[in-house]
């Protein structure tokens, strides 16, 4: 009777398989990445500037993804605007992964205008709405100056209310003409886990670069 030695699989040939593996997931989230951030880019005329009146100040505390939070809030807000661009965050130990599961760019008045004519390259860093400088021939077709720009735009951090007002942030694409409801908030941060501190500090100004943080307690789709 003869044997035949069972062939193992050695190292390199399951590195192999472990990087093909590694590498179909990442083509798969890239992919998924671009169907999410896709859309359509159009122009939109009319979009008034976000309205904010003065609340009773308030703070409120609760406990999310690890973190012992205290929600400052300093203005209640309505923003109505053209979704420019959008950017999910995944869930870590980060405090503003844990409390904002998105961020979108919005834009109004004369950016909003002129969106689809001047072909704005919007984008998102970390956290940061950001646009390649406009060439002078399309500065003259926007017809204004960065200063317009910034008072017509803004990146905004999305504290969703509940699970049902996150899936409809989460659900938001470029291009959609939509309305956010809720409040300006400052957020303080400690972490359970370790001790580490976060803190978001929202702006109130349309005339600066800041973010927006806002506590969204309602999310509408504008037809028109």
């Amino acid at each position: 009777m003869s044997y035949r030695q069972k062939t193992q699989k050695g190292y390199p040939a399951a590195a192999v398989t472990a990087l093909l593996i590694i590498g179909a997931g990442f083509v798969v989230w890239y992919l998924g990445s671009i169907w999410y951030h896709s859309g359509r880019t159009r122009s939109i005329e009319g979009i008034p500037e976000p309205e904010q009146h003065d609340v009773t100040s308030e703070t409120i505390s609760f406990e999310k993804n690890g973190w012992n939070l205290q929600m400052h809030y300093k203005c209640a807000y309505d923003i109505r605007g053209l979704a420019v661009h959008t950017r999910t965050y995944p869930l870590t130990d980060d405090m503003g992964d844990s409390i904002s599961p998105v961020d979108i760019g919005i834009a109004w008045g004369l950016v909003a205008e002129k969106n689809k004519e001047v072909g704005f390259k919007w984008s998102h860093g970390n956290r940061k709405l950001t646009c390649a400088p406009l060439s002078q021939e399309k500065m003259k077709i926007f017809g204004g100056t960065v200063d317009d720009y910034v008072k017509n735009t803004s990146n905004n951090h999305l504290i969703p209310a509940d699970k049902n007002v996150e899936k409809e942030l989460l659900s938001i694409r470029k291009g959609d003409y939509i309305r956010l409801r809720g409040y300006l908030v400052d957020v303080y941060g400690e972490s359970s886990k370790d001790g580490r501190i976060g803190y978001w500090h929202t702006s109130t100004s349309r005339e600066d670069t800041d973010c927006e943080v806002i506590y969204v307690t309602n999310v509408d789709w504008i037809d028109t």
